[in-house]
């Protein structure tokens, strides 16, 4: 019997959902919330799995090094490589995780490319050759060149390695429409610098906006694709699960070292907040005491542009319809600022880029 499976464990959906994409071209990958079912599969199974992919904070900081030594003190599972995950890379965890039996360490967020070869390096090593998946053919993932270590990637090839990852999860997503709603925010954000000076926003921040907004959405990585594909006006519990994505994907941009990032605030921020309305309507449901986040607000309102962009799509003068709808949103949906923001941005926004 060839190992072929890849168990993960981490009570975060989103981190399980990367994960899975992460991996499903190279094993079958189990994915538990909890430790109990996890352990209990992992006894069934245990001649089939490659490796344990495990989160040291399982609903409580350190409770992974408990499952981590259970799996070391059965007799069938003690061989089993585990990899610890986590998003606190203190010296004191790294270490005692080592010292407990694990063979490997990795910090969340992780790079797709760079896990892979972290973790089939760990199964390979730990196996007999000719008894795991990995000495069947080569996955075509296999072939591409190997990727830098992750302190060696740029700010922008760091982020982009993620998106990649968020297109190749969610292939009925469109990549052009999502490029197009960051360069539809960077000409929102630099006309508010325009149409208001004390907005706080440099012309250097309103292009790191454009960016980040083109992440709006990854949290639906962490979303089943049935409830993605009835969309965000679906109603009901439907709904709700939709819009869960907000949360997840700022959970994602707040976690771990990536966070420290430039780009990595707006992101966060625009992730949770760019479905609520100027006036307090939309997602999230909850009434909050702190503002929507200007960056948020600036997205929110590229995103209405793109609707009516795309409804009028054909008319010659597409733009000029796109700012006169704008008008009946302010007050509701977008501000007043932003409002004189788009007449600025749209003015000068090129024609060829109003399709998506």
């Amino acid at each position: 019997m060839s190992r072929d499976t890849l168990l993960v464990i981490d009570d975060s959906p989103l981190d399980l959902t990367i994960f899975r994409e992460i991996f499903k071209h190279l094993f079958h990958v189990e994915c538990f919330e909890e430790s109990r079912p996890a352990i209990a599969y992992i006894h069934r199974n245990s001649e089939r799995i490659c490796a344990v992919l495990l989160d040291i904070c399982l609903g409580r900081r350190g409770a992974g090094f408990q499952v981590l030594q259970q799996l070391q003190a059965a007799e069938e599972t003690s061989s089993l490589p585990v990899i610890l995950i986590t998003s606190d890379a203190r010296e004191e965890y790294v270490l005692n995780g080592l010292n407990k039996g694990a063979v490997d360490f990795l910090v969340k967020p992780v790079d797709p490319l760079t896990v892979q070869e972290r973790i089939c390096g760990c199964v390979r090593r730990a196996w007999q050759p000719g008894s795991t998946i990995l000495d069947g053919p080569e996955p075509a993932a296999d072939t591409e060149q190997p990727a830098a270590p992750v302190d060696t990637l740029t700010e922008a090839e760091y982020w982009d390695r993620l998106l990649e990852l968020f297109f190749q999860a969610r292939p009925n997503l469109s990549p052009a429409k999502y490029h197009a709603l960051g360069r539809i925010s960077a000409a929102l954000a630099e006309g508010l610098c325009k149409a208001v000076p004390t907005c706080g926003l440099t012309l250097e921040e309103a292009q790191l906006i454009g960016r980040a907004a083109a992440y709006c959405d990854v949290g639906l990585l962490g979303i089943p694709d049935n409830i993605i594909e009835m969309g965000q006006d679906q109603g009901g519990s439907g709904q709700e699960v939709y819009f869960r994505h907000t949360a997840l994907g700022h959970a994602l941009f707040t976690t771990g070292p990536s966070s420290s990032r430039p780009l990595a605030r707006y992101a966060a921020e625009i992730a949770y907040w760019h479905h609520k309305n100027f006036d307090g309507t939309g997602y999230p449901t909850e009434e909050s005491a702190a503002p929507i986040p200007l960056s948020a607000q600036i997205v929110r309102t590229a995103i209405r542009c793109m609707g009516y962009m795309d409804y009028f799509r054909g008319y010659p003068d597409c733009l000029d319809r796109t700012v006169r709808s704008l008008a009946t949103d302010v007050g509701r949906f977008i501000s007043p600022d932003l409002y004189q923001a788009a007449r600025i941005a749209l003015d000068n926004f090129p024609p060829d880029q109003c399709s998506f």
